[in-house]
């Protein structure tokens, strides 16, 4: 196993590493889910890369690199912004592996309005990790006076999150 079972896995977590990095087996199906703004290209697969203090995501594009929509700092009290900019906050608990606490609010919201953000993480056995999150004070309506803000919100942590998770390691919610 060792002389010949080496070479044979290193070969395939090097294939399995390089999938990932184009945005995983079912890449194609989620792209083929997301819904464009106006006036902007639909993102093609994005690679995460960070330095010491905040995570980027970014495109690419005909081999140039641009900053894309998700900016997360790893400091407490740090910002975040994701989605372009559509949602907006800071860290505010950051325990590695166990916990994140974040303070959220949407563009769309009523000024001074903050939910809270909380994500736990378990690991009951090795290899198996159980995710818990909660989101509190999330407004009622939004600054429109639109009533769906905690079904929409509730539905983009499924669809955009946790679905996109399953779809990347094949098992989840």
């Amino acid at each position: 196993m060792v002389t010949k079972g080496k070479m044979v896995v290193h070969e395939k977590v090097r294939v399995y590493v390089e999938a990932m990095a184009k945005g995983g087996p079912c890449r194609d199906e989620l792209e083929s889910k997301k819904v464009a703004p106006k006036g902007k290209e639909k993102p093609s697969g994005l690679p995460v890369v960070s330095d010491a203090k905040e995570s980027k995501v970014v495109k690419e594009k005909k081999g140039n690199t641009k900053e894309g929509n998700a900016k997360i700092s790893r400091d407490v009290t740090g910002e975040i912004s994701v989605f372009d900019g559509s949602v907006t906050g800071m860290n505010v608990e950051l325990e590695e592996g166990k916990l994140i606490v974040q303070k959220w609010r949407f563009g769309s919201w009523p000024d001074g309005l903050d939910s809270t953000v909380r994500i736990t993480f378990e690991e009951p056995e090795p290899g198996v990790t159980i995710v818990n999150l909660t989101h509190t004070d999330i407004p009622e309506e939004d600054r429109y006076g639109n009533a769906t803000v905690v079904e929409n919100t509730e539905r983009g942590w499924r669809d955009l999150i946790f679905h996109r998770i399953r779809a990347v390691f094949g098992f989840g919610i």
